[in-house]
């Protein structure tokens, strides 16, 4: 046996367990099965705090491919007051991202401020080599007085 069969499947396995762990960071709320007679993808939902920013969840669809090293560039996002606002209001680039390749594609959250407003913005969309438009989604946060 060569060396290049043992180092292949060591360095697939490696990634694999490593972009499993970054995309950790999202807890599964529920999924579904969709298109696929012997293997299905599945589309889950994925809920994750604002690092940051106390009182801010948002929720995420992740589509999982199945038999495929890359994912879906689809982007859906909702962001809920769920306590008492704390922290530093300030806009922050890559509050969330999730691995959607084994290399190069992934799923980035931004999160920016509007102080006229008293409003976060969240804004999800796909980063990758490809220079064709990707999928991108909105939400927003109106900041409330929390009891």
């Amino acid at each position: 046996m060569t060396k290049k069969f043992i180092v292949f499947p060591c360095f697939s396995a490696l990634c694999l367990l490593f972009f499993g762990i970054k995309g950790a960071l999202g807890e599964t709320i529920g999924s579904v099965s969709t298109k696929g007679v012997l293997f299905k993808d599945k589309l889950k939902v994925e809920a994750f705090d604002d690092p940051t920013i106390n009182g801010v969840t948002c929720y995420t669809t992740v589509h999982k491919r199945a038999l495929s090293f890359t994912d879906s560039s689809s982007a859906s996002l909702a962001c809920r007051q769920t306590g008492k606002i704390k922290g530093n209001l300030i806009s922050q680039k890559n509050v969330f991202s999730q691995s959607k390749s084994l290399f190069f594609k992934k799923t980035v959250v931004d999160r920016f401020y509007d102080s006229a407003r008293n409003v976060l913005v969240y804004l999800t969309y796909t980063k990758g080599v490809s220079k064709r438009n990707t999928s991108h989604s909105l939400s927003t946060v109106v900041i409330r007085p929390w009891n």
